[in-house]
């Protein structure tokens, strides 16, 4: 029996020593992204000039009006600050 818990001990001793040896670092939470466009707003999928002119808004909306389907991804907002024009006439999207 003395024997037994020899070899038991061993075996459990050469597998802490294993599990130890495979580094156990948890690995890194750190994810590569792609570096963020400087035409984009930061943190969305919206260019700059949406911020800064109601027309680049319209034009904007408008070319993702043509290009979306129901297969395409939704684009980020975040907190894009949208241009707006209170003196602008309406125009049709």
């Amino acid at each position: 029996m003395h024997t037994i818990l020899k070899k038991q001990g061993a075996l459990t001793a050469g597998a802490v020593v294993l599990l130890a040896a495979c580094g156990g670092g948890g690995g890194s939470s750190y994810v590569a992204t792609a570096p963020q466009d400087p035409g984009l707003i930061a943190g969305t999928d919206l260019p700059v000039a949406v911020q800064q002119s109601s027309t680049a808004l319209l034009a904007f909306a408008q070319t993702q009006l043509a290009a979306t389907s129901d297969k395409t991804d939704p684009l980020v907002l975040g907190d894009a600050k949208l241009a707006t024009d209170d003196s602008a006439e309406p125009a049709a999207i």
